[in-house]
């Protein structure tokens, strides 16, 4: 082994992990919820294998440094020998250490990639298996009334199509209606709200880690909008019902400085009040 070239496997190896990496962003295209799952199901199971793959990569790259370390011990072994054979030796010596601490350092660069590459897909693999489990616990409801495509319709039709489904108990439909509508008009007046009401969806199937995301993806969307304050004090109750009390206290302080005068400002007042969890405000309109 030189030491001073690089080795050939090595972007391979990182190339691997970006591709892998790149599989997550076909996921967010898919409106069905049966077409989302199965992509989900499909990826996971590419970037588990992908990171058994990495994985193996990095124990023969471990092996590799260690040799190469037992190398460079041996090389300075040598250079004190050298150090009295004459000045050339040294030199000869010296080339061959440099080189081999150089490939060290380069190989301890492709390690630390391949770590970070697999610590990030491995923590991906567990949000989009937390994710796919739930959106399968949203109900799965059907629409008996027909439908037209949604190519075909404005973006305030998609909007109310997604209130219709709503208010019907369809909780699932409407998920997929408004995040339809977040991705095809994302900067729409009415995004904020789109978040807002995919967030009651999740809160009315208890699954309140999901709620509490996108109450606070609403507000990040219009901290000043007309849903904020509703969407600050669902936040506040998502978060309680997660045992984070000083958390939604904390944005229930901030909906009373931000909106005094706000019907949700005077609910939060009532919460306030209550022992944790006992308050249940009346839902929004």
């Amino acid at each position: 082994m030189t030491g001073a070239e690089s080795d050939p496997r090595l972007p391979r190896r990182i190339g691997r992990a970006a591709v892998l990496i790149g599989l997550l962003t076909l996921l967010g295209g898919c409106t069905a919820l049966e077409d989302r799952m199965a992509r989900q199901d499909a990826a996971l199971s590419d970037l588990r294998a992908g990171i058994e793959s990495l994985r193996t990569d990095l124990r023969g790259l471990r092996q590799e440094v260690s040799a190469l370390s037992e190398a460079l011990a041996a090389r300075a072994r040598d250079a004190a020998i050298a150090e009295a054979a004459g000045e050339e030796a040294q030199k000869a010596v010296a080339g061959r250490v440099t080189a081999t601490e150089r490939r060290l350092e380069e190989l301890g660069d492709g390690v630390s990639g391949l770590e970070g590459s697999v610590a990030g897909l491995a923590e991906q693999v567990a949000r989009l298996e937390a994710g796919s489990a739930s959106t399968a616990s949203l109900p799965r409801s059907r629409p008996t009334r027909s439908r037209t495509p949604s190519s075909a319709i404005s973006a305030e039709e998609l909007f109310d199509r997604g209130m219709e489904s709503f208010r019907a108990g369809e909780l699932g439909q409407a998920v997929l209606d408004f995040e339809e509508f977040a991705e095809k008009y994302p900067g729409h007046p009415l995004a904020p709200s789109a978040q807002f009401w995919i967030g009651e969806a999740y809160f009315r199937s208890r699954d309140f880690q999901q709620a509490a995301e996108k109450y606070q993806r609403s507000v990040d969307l219009a901290p000043t909008g007309e849903r904020t304050p509703d969407a600050l004090l669902r936040l506040g109750l998502a978060l309680r019902s997660l045992r984070r009390e000083d958390r939604a206290r904390d944005v229930w302080a901030r909906l009373l400085r931000d909106f005094p005068d706000s019907e949700a400002a005077a609910r939060a007042r009532v919460v306030l009040r209550q022992p944790g969890g006992s308050a249940r405000p009346s839902e929004p309109r």
